[in-house]
C-alpha cells in the first residue's frame, strides 16, 4: 500500500480506501464503530486492512482528507436558503419548544464547525454512505 506522506501529497494520489481509513481513524473509536456498523463485511474488512497498514500519514494529509470530506458533504447536502428556519419549525412542531431547543442548537451550531467538529453532528449512516461512495474499489 502506498505511503500517504510528503508535503506535496494530494488526495488524488491516495486511493479512496486509504482516504476512508484516514477519515475513520480521525473520528475516534466510538464514531468509527458507528460508521462501520452500517457497512457490509467486505467493506469493513477492506477498511480495517487499510487502517492497519497506513503509515507515515502527515498532519497535512489528514487535514486534506478531512477538508475534502467536508467539501463533499457540503456539496451533497446543501439545501439552500431558509434551511435554518425550516429545521427550527419542523423540530419545534415535532418535539415541542423545550425539547427542540437543545437539538436545534446542536444542529445549527454544528453546521458552522470545521473538520472533525462537523463530523460530530453527522449521522453515522451518512458518513458510511459517503465513504461507501468514495471510490468504486471500496465496494469490490
Amino acid at each position: 500500500m502506498p505511503e500517504a506522506s510528503g508535503a506535496g501529497a494530494h488526495n488524488a494520489n491516495v486511493p479512496g480506501v486509504e482516504r476512508a481509513a484516514i477519515l475513520l481513524l480521525s473520528l475516534g473509536e466510538d464514531n468509527a464503530s458507528e460508521v462501520l456498523k452500517h457497512m457490509g463485511p467486505k467493506e469493513v474488512q477492506k477498511l480495517g486492512t487499510a487502517m492497519a497498514t497506513l503509515s507515515n500519514v502527515s498532519r497535512d494529509m489528514v487535514g486534506a482528507v478531512l477538508q475534502d470530506f467536508v467539501t463533499t458533504v457540503q456539496n451533497q447536502t446543501a439545501l439552500g436558503i431558509g434551511a435554518d428556519d425550516y429545521i427550527r419549525n419542523v423540530l419545534v412542531n415535532a418535539l415541542g419548544a423545550d425539547k427542540a431547543g437543545g437539538v436545534i442548537d446542536r444542529i445549527l451550531l454544528g453546521k458552522n464547525s470545521k473538520g472533525l467538529e462537523q463530523l460530530k453532528w453527522m449521522d453515522p449512516r451518512q458518513i458510511a454512505e459517503l465513504i461507501r461512495l468514495e471510490h468504486p474499489q471500496i465496494i469490490a
